[in-house]
């Protein structure tokens, strides 16, 4: 080959390799990941913050997360994947609260602290990305049920009543309100308007992660799926809501399109 041949196509090759590097990083940013973005101090405590708030009740404060129902967020890869993070905070999925409250300035401090904790290097993310991809979220798809619309069967809330009598009246008290026995520690209502609004807008599926996966306290993880459903319309029920000819089912595809709701619309 001759040696203006050989520079021409060297040329071609390195131009080549450029333009591959350069539509890389252009889908990169298109995805909103600018990884190895330098991360500031203060955002990152702001985000561990909010973490601690918000997240580590179920994702742990190591990030091990409760798998399968709630992934690990230490060495998980996926998390260079901004769009899937501001998805699954605004939104929630299948089991995962959302977080429908929460500012771009907060996603995006949160987001840089569980792209950059655990050993991770993802880079920092600014509010004006988080802004960009909320503009774009879809309202998700599939007919909603509420709560109040019959989604439990009167044997369904029988067999949480027994079940509550059993494992959770100690804590909760006999009627639900958090007034448990005198020597233990003080426990939150799990009925009626304080418990309807801590989870107004959150799915049955998210509900159902939480009650098998947090409950109860002091044995959590051994009440069985069964259980843990049949317990949550026992709390409809004492919330007045009215049973209809169906039980809650399992299927968490299925909980996830029936929401909370304070009250009947």
């Amino acid at each position: 080959m001759k040696a203006g041949a050989l520079v021409w196509s060297t040329s071609l090759m390195i131009g080549a390799a450029l333009a591959c590097a350069t539509a890389v990083a252009q889908a990169q940013q298109g995805s909103g990941a600018k990884a190895g973005t330098a991360v500031d101090s203060a955002a990152f405590e702001r985000g561990r913050r909010l973490y601690d708030a918000n997240c580590v009740a179920c994702h742990q404060a190591g990030g091990a997360g409760t798998p399968p129902n709630l992934p690990a967020l230490a060495g998980n890869d996926r998390l260079k994947d901004l769009d899937l993070i501001v998805r699954a905070i605004r939104l929630g999925q299948r089991g995962m609260l959302a977080f429908p409250k929460l500012t771009a300035n907060e996603i995006a401090a949160l987001a840089t602290y569980i792209r950059n904790a655990w050993g991770k290097k993802f880079g920092a993310v600014a509010a004006d990305q988080v802004a960009t991809i909320l503009a774009g979220l879809a309202t998700p798809t599939g007919k909603k049920a509420s709560v109040w619309s019959g989604v439990y069967t009167a044997d369904q809330n029988k067999r949480g009543e027994e079940l509550h009598s059993a494992a959770c009246a100690t804590c909760h008290g006999p009627r639900l309100n958090g007034a448990g026995q005198p020597e233990m520690p003080p426990s939150p209502a799990i009925a009626r308007a304080p418990s309807l609004r801590k989870w107004g807008g959150q799915t049955v599926a998210a509900l159902l992660v939480y009650v098998r996966e947090k409950m109860p306290p002091d044995s959590p993880g051994t009440l069985t799926d069964q259980q843990s459903i049949d317990s949550i319309a026992h709390m409809f029920a004492v919330s007045g809501m009215p049973a209809g000819d169906k039980e809650l089912p399992l299927d968490p595809n299925a909980l996830a399109n029936i929401v909370i709701e304070a009250q009947p619309k």
